[in-house]
């Protein structure tokens, strides 16, 4: 067998590409797994928010959705969750790291509330094409 790590923002090449997805914020992993189950049933806040802002090709000319915030500069992150400022599903709690932990089969997410398994749309391959 041979692996690829494949470090992009494009989600549609992801959707193509690749079997496993880790999704990565403030340069830790917020959630790892199937790629198939990441596009179909992202746990963490972020993960959601990254799948909302995508362009899609079977929504017409529309304004993109966008993660509310700015993302902290890396030397002055939050404690615990450094998504947490962003998130919409903030809490006290958050202001400790939370740990990635098993949201489905070979799925974690680093959320103590992550979001519960809602399927969404994988990327239409051709939103992978130039």
């Amino acid at each position: 067998g041979m692996s690829v790590m494949l470090i992009t923002h494009d989600l549609g090449v992801i959707a193509e590409m690749s079997d496993r997805v880790a999704v990565m914020y403030a340069g830790k992993v917020v959630e790892t797994g199937a790629a198939l189950d990441i596009f179909d049933r992202p746990a963490h806040p972020y993960t959601r928010g990254l799948l909302a802002s995508r362009p899609r090709i079977d929504a017409g000319a529309q304004w993109l959705s966008t993660i509310e915030g700015t993302v902290p500069a890396l030397g002055q992150m939050p404690p615990g969750c450094s998504f947490a400022p962003r998130c919409p599903l903030a809490q006290p709690a958050c202001g400790v790291v939370p740990p990635l932990r098993e949201v489905g089969a070979g799925h974690q997410a680093a959320c103590i509330t992550p979001f519960a398994p809602q399927p969404q749309p994988v990327p239409e391959k051709e939103a992978a094409a130039p």
